[in-house]
């Protein structure tokens, strides 16, 4: 539904005609996984802020999401989060050609009453009931507004009756002619859209299918939340627990009375006592005394990490942070399946031996054999945030809500389209000290610059931090003096990564590229691969694999570095296009921005080292 059936988009109806969706209904019967509405909200609220920022930017401060509510202050009660489970739709456009030879009338008909009345309609001209068909053709405009192609009210002569000569190529060229005095007039439609910041008020012509016809935006997140988990994000001390766990600062059961509120001040001469056996190099049993005698030292936690991260814990950036690695972690906490498990569980000693082959073949092609894995019911929701006509980003087109109630008698709010769902899903982790190789290499960052951050993880960590996340969604590549360019390279390394994986993915489960999807997690490095919704039914098709595959996968990813259009997608493209990286929109996460061979497998002219290369 939320990918081909989104409310304000047309399709081929089954009944034989197009059809618009007017709405969604609720599925009040929905007993899938639980979600977590403010982080949801909360991410959503974060996309049409970004959608603002690039708009705003690219169109001199000119708003590109003007019906969504502003942020700050109550922004995130004007939101209603849907889980759609009806789909309600009305034949449109109304607009009818006769199909009779010696006619061609063009008419706008009335909305046909379900059961009663016929459609298409008879020709009110010559009666025609045979073979009258809609126009597939529709006016978009920028700013969201979208018009059916009618014939003018009049001709100069007041005449009402016109035809559609469309035996041109090009749509500019087609004309309505009138049928009484033959006078031709252009199709166009200018946007009456009241609300509409543009100038230009021409709207484009298209085709009701098209996809520049209406664009869904939205994103996938992890839901891996529970009704516990989502209580512990929302107590003050959360950011600080998350990043101070991740830190290794505090232990897991520290971290469980933080964010369970289980804090109070510290009296100066225990702190003062801790910090001497700290600086006595007594670091071990200060932290046993801590955890022994007293609560989390909130604010000790946060200067620590401030240290460590140049974070500021208090920030919106630090909470975002903290939000995607505390997702990472209750990932890593579901039942999974890894070589480790294989190993032991091994039925057989050919499956013994096939099992610690695995072990090679993921060091070889830099990953971290101990985190890959497949996750059983990796909990992954779709949320349709808005949508875009004539283009697909914020400097093309605005972003439109969904507006509407969520139930009967509720006040008008911004609709947020969620599907959730529960999916088998392959872990790949890759390998730090090949990160770290790789960095060096291809001078995006020094040897002393990794080790005094403390490793590829906490350098990932600060870069991302201090650019708020926001070079992950750049649509352009830094200049290479730019403070963003490291990690936007290191970002495109992994969503190359996830890329090449899935298509070899897709050769040995039996799903097709467009079944599978990518999640990524940059803080991390690391993804994840499944079915998504639009996938066919194959239960455990992706535990096959990792009982019996695995390898094959890994070795055919590796092992293919050319392209159906080579040379020229490596030369001019950077061996990013359709012969090879680039997937469908229901495949990856991030409209395959920053997609590159020459992260795999190195340049041509030999400038770039490749992830894969032999020199790492």
């Amino acid at each position: 539904m939320l990918y081909r059936y989104r409310p304000g988009q047309t399709f081929d109806h089954k009944g034989g005609y197009t059809a618009q969706v007017v709405q969604y209904g609720r599925d009040d019967e929905f007993e899938g996984p639980h979600l977590d509405r403010e982080h949801l909200v909360g991410e959503a609220m974060r996309f049409v802020a970004r959608w603002r920022a690039v708009g705003r930017a690219s169109a001199q401060g000119i708003e590109r999401a003007p019906e969504f509510p502003q942020e700050g202050g109550l922004a995130s009660r004007q939101y209603e989060v849907v889980i759609p489970g009806k789909v309600f739709c009305r034949v449109w456009p109304r607009v009818v050609r006769c199909a009779s030879a010696a006619c061609g009338l063009v008419w706008t008909a009335q909305d046909p009453r379900p059961g009663v009345d016929e459609w298409p309609p008879p020709c009110p001209c010559c009666g025609n009931r045979h073979g009258n068909r809609q126009l597939q053709f529709v006016f978009a405009h920028r700013c969201g507004e979208v018009a059916q192609m009618q014939p003018p009210r009049s001709c100069p002569r007041n005449h009402s009756t016109f035809k559609l000569d469309d035996r041109a190529s090009r749509f500019k060229d087609f004309r309505w002619e009138c049928m009484t005095c033959g006078f031709p007039h252009q199709v166009h439609w200018n946007c009456g859209n009241p609300t509409c910041s543009y100038p230009d008020k021409y709207m484009q012509p298209l085709l009701h299918s098209a996809g520049a016809a209406h664009v869904g935006q939205g994103f996938t997140l992890v839901n891996a939340t529970s009704i516990e988990e989502a209580r512990r994000a929302r107590t003050p001390s959360y950011t600080a627990a998350v990043l101070g766990w991740w830190l290794e600062e505090i232990t897991e059961d520290e971290f469980k009375r933080l964010t369970d509120g289980l804090t109070a001040d510290v009296p100066p001469e225990v702190v003062s006592s801790i910090e001497v056996m700290e600086a006595n190099g007594l670091v071990a049993e200060a932290r046993a005394l801590r955890a022994r005698f007293m609560p989390v030292d909130v604010s000790v936690l946060k200067d620590r990490i401030r240290k460590a991260l140049g974070l500021d814990p208090d920030s919106d950036a630090a909470r975002q942070v903290a939000t995607q690695l505390h997702t990472y972690r209750r990932v890593l906490n579901r039942e999974r399946v890894g070589v480790d498990r294989l190993i032991r569980e091994a039925r057989n000693p050919e499956r013994l031996g096939l099992y610690q082959h695995y072990r090679g073949v993921l060091a070889d092609a830099g990953f971290d054999a101990g985190s890959t894995c497949l996750i059983g019911d990796l909990p992954i929701t779709y949320v349709a945030v808005g949508y875009s006509r004539t283009g697909f980003t914020p400097d093309e087109a605005d972003l439109v809500p969904y507006r509407g109630r969520a139930g009967r008698g509720a006040p008008a709010s911004t609709l947020l389209y969620a599907n959730p769902t529960q999916a088998e899903a392959l872990l790949f982790q890759l390998d730090q000290a090949r990160v770290h190789r790789w960095l060096i290499k291809n001078q995006l960052a020094t040897n002393v610059a990794l080790t005094d951050a403390g490793g590829v993880r906490r350098w990932v960590l600060q870069q991302l931090g201090q650019s708020d996340g926001e070079v992950i969604h750049r649509e352009t590549r830094p200049a290479p003096d730019e403070p963003d360019r490291p990690v936007y390279e290191l970002f495109g390394l992994l969503h190359s990564l996830a890329h090449q994986l899935l298509r070899a993915l897709a050769v040995d489960s039996g799903y097709s590229e467009t079944s599978l999807s990518e999640y990524l997690f940059p803080h991390d490095l690391a993804f994840a691969l499944y079915p998504n919704g639009g996938a066919e039914f194959s239960l455990g098709a992706l535990r096959t694999v990792i009982e019996q595959n695995l390898d094959a996968v890994v070795t055919r990813a590796k092992d293919n570095d050319s392209c159906l259009y080579d040379p020229n997608c490596m030369l001019s493209s950077e061996g990013a296009d359709l012969g090879c990286l680039l997937l469908p929109e229901t495949a990856c996460q991030h409209w395959n921005r920053n997609l590159s061979r020459w992260h795999l497998f190195g340049d041509p002219d030999g400038e770039r080292i490749g992830y894969w290369d032999p020199a790492l």
